[in-house]
């Protein structure tokens, strides 16, 4: 049994998957372990949105989409870390971790 090639490369293909299978219902992004302690973060894909997934002051882990509710601009540029809030480089807006 052989797969077409094409449903690598299709297009309107890959925007089916995206619709159904990425945008449109539960992906496991993470294990609660890589993110262990208050302020850590780490940032990854979600389909084509930006994520970034984080552990607050509080110990309560939450996520979000990877840009200022502004202008759009990337919040955080770097794979994992730990930080308070992340900042705007835009206009400085600043959003609680």
């Amino acid at each position: 049994l052989r797969v077409d090639r094409r449903i690598f490369t299709d297009p309107d293909l890959f925007e089916l998957e995206l619709r159904f299978i990425f945008e449109g219902t539960w992906i496991y992004l993470a294990h609660e372990s890589q993110i262990p302690n208050p302020n850590d973060f780490m940032t990854g894909h979600m389909g084509r949105q930006p994520i970034i997934l984080n552990r607050n002051a509080s110990g309560e882990l939450g996520g979000f989409i990877n840009a200022c509710a502004h202008r759009g601009s990337t919040l955080v540029q770097k794979k994992r870390g730990n930080l308070p809030f992340f900042a705007c480089p835009f206009h400085g807006w600043c959003f609680d971790s």
